[in-house]
């Protein structure tokens, strides 16, 4: 979700684009598109099942751009190709993916399966843009996580990935923030200054809920008497950078602007060491972001979309992925790659530490909270 430097969504731009009428964006193929019309005609004959592979179209899949989609190339598209010879054509996206969706025909989608975070799950199930999911058809389903799988409904969309927040720091400051409370301690207060996430406000705002431990985990998020209260803690840390990519939070501590930022662990945790001087810790209570995958409306490849889901899901595949990209994923069997096992979750006591925001509830909130956080951005 959090994809790196294309990534500049605001709340009303994500809401907006839902009802806009926008054009679909342009994809970008796979390295297999090079394959000749023949040799994919051949594959399919060969093995019996034109019509399921689309008698040689590719499965269109739309992702989060940035290098989310460069670590899904590696880690996923290679595999599944050669494994069911069938061509997978990505769309990097990002708050346009709703949009295009709903602007398209609705027996003529613009992809086949997509990724929905939490705000674009919930946003996409009101306006009718996913097909419901044939469970049958997905027997990987069987092995995600019960947290993952009970937190939202699943109807239209399986939890595959997503990653937790994480706190980035500089070593040689004199602070050492271990939980999002210690963002409003005087070291913290004192330093340079802090960095957050401004596209996705409601991450900032559930670290600040879970920093000031009045209810559980972030239940403040979850209680409109608490949101003034949330939203000045926010106001009240040292901001300094409102960043909109990780590109944004990295030019901020390579220039002094920052000792501190929140920001994503699956764009932390192989990255941070091409910074010189830079850590990071995870606290143990925390908030992220968590992918539902999802059938789009209309495809005539539903069976296939839903096929790719199912391979998402199995183990193997997303111990493998973890190699090219540190996430969360949601089959209780993962072997996480080295390094990141004692950071993500395995099962569901561990899985309930992460707050993952709550679209059921937050969305009748969502426009008075989103303009209090652009007035404190703006006042700064």
């Amino acid at each position: 979700m959090a994809a790196g430097p294309e990534r500049d969504a605001e709340v009303d731009e994500t809401k907006s684009a839902i009802d806009a009428s926008t054009t679909t964006s342009a994809g970008s193929t796979s390295r297999r598109r090079l394959l000749s019309a023949t040799a994919v005609g051949s594959v399919t004959a060969l093995a019996g099942c034109a019509e399921l592979l689309g008698s040689g179209d590719p499965l269109r899949v739309s992702i989060w751009s940035g290098n989310y989609a460069d670590r899904f190339e590696e880690g996923v598209v290679d595999r599944y190709e050669a494994d069911h010879d069938t061509e997978i054509e990505i769309h990097r996206g990002w708050d346009e993916i709703l949009a295009d969706i709903q602007s398209a025909p609705e027996d003529n989608p613009p992809f086949d399966v997509t990724v929905a975070e939490g705000n674009f799950y919930y946003y996409g199930r009101q306006q009718d843009l996913f097909e419901p999911i044939r469970e049958e058809n997905i027997p990987n389903a069987d092995g995600i996580i019960d947290f993952y799988s009970e937190m939202r409904d699943t109807e239209y969309g399986l939890p595959v990935d997503g990653a937790p927040c994480t706190i980035i720091h500089r070593e040689d400051a004199d602070v050492d923030p271990e939980q999002w409370g210690d963002l409003s301690s005087s070291a913290v207060a004192d330093s340079t200054g802090i960095g957050v996430d401004t596209g996705f406000w409601w991450y900032p705002l559930y670290a600040a809920a879970i920093g000031m431990d009045e209810e559980d985990g972030a239940g403040e998020m979850h209680d409109e008497a608490y949101h003034d209260d949330v939203l000045d803690q926010v106001e009240d840390w040292n901001v300094q950078s409102w960043a909109s990519s990780g590109e944004d939070i990295w030019r901020a501590f390579e220039n002094g602007v920052i000792d501190v930022a929140q920001w994503y662990y699956d764009q932390t945790a192989y990255d941070i060491d091409d910074y010189d001087g830079l850590t990071h810790t995870m606290p143990d209570q925390t908030t992220g972001w968590l992918n539902n995958w999802c059938v789009v409306r209309g495809t005539d490849k539903r069976a296939e979309a839903e096929e790719f889901i199912n391979f998402l899901l199995d183990a193997d595949v997303q111990s493998e992925w973890s190699e090219h990209a540190p996430m969360v994923f949601s089959n209780e069997d993962i072997e996480y790659a080295e390094g990141l096992e004692d950071d993500l979750p395995t099962t569901t006591e561990e899985a309930q530490d992460i707050a993952f925001p709550d679209w059921e509830f937050l969305a009748s909130h969502d426009d008075h909270l989103s303009d209090q956080f652009s007035t404190i951005q703006q006042q700064s």
